[in-house]
């Protein structure tokens, strides 16, 4: 019995050496914190507005149509790009030149010139786009806004109708 106790003495002891020594064993684990950020690049357009009936009387200058909101998380930037339908069904050099076109009669479309985030849109006249280059723009959560504006003489020569084109917004990131 004698020996049991002194056995336990000699462990204690050891054991007390060994911790205010530094030798005792440590144990510890690492947590590694991890997650992703989706990338984020988009445009969005809110409400249009309608050109009207004056488009014979009355030339538009710069005439707010839309509100585009660009989003973008991805630092290396982003394009936007502008496009006409009209403008990208013509032959090709000649795609330049913004068009609104009366369905019943093509022949005598009504010239117009846009304007997209206060820069003047100046379609390639292979293409019938005009790209935009956000280089390093980062800009979310919120975005930013930019106006779709387009400017027309009047059509005083225009035949009666509704004339049209359709305006496409894209963007790609860097």
């Amino acid at each position: 019995m004698k020996t049991n106790m002194f056995v336990k003495q000699v462990v204690a002891a050891l054991a007390a050496a060994a911790f205010v020594g530094g030798a005792s064993v440590s144990l510890a684990a690492d947590v590694i914190l991890s997650g992703s950020v989706a990338a984020i690049t988009t445009v969005t357009v809110g409400s249009t507005a309608p050109l009207g009936s004056t488009l014979g009387t009355a030339g538009l200058t710069d005439f707010e149509v839309a509100t585009a909101t660009e989003k973008n998380n991805v630092t290396a930037g982003y394009k936007i790009t502008v496009s006409s339908a009209n403008a990208a069904a013509a032959a090709s050099g000649s795609r330049d030149v913004c068009k609104l076109i009366n369905a019943v009669n093509s022949g005598t479309p009504i010239i117009y010139h846009m304007k997209y985030g206060g820069v003047d849109v100046e379609l390639v006249a292979t293409t019938g786009a005009f790209t935009i280059d956000r280089t390093t723009t980062v800009n979310t959560p919120t975005g930013v806004d930019k106006i779709l504006a387009v400017s027309t003489s009047a059509a005083t020569s225009s035949l009666a109708g509704t004339y049209t084109d359709t305006i496409t917004l894209s963007v790609v990131a860097d």
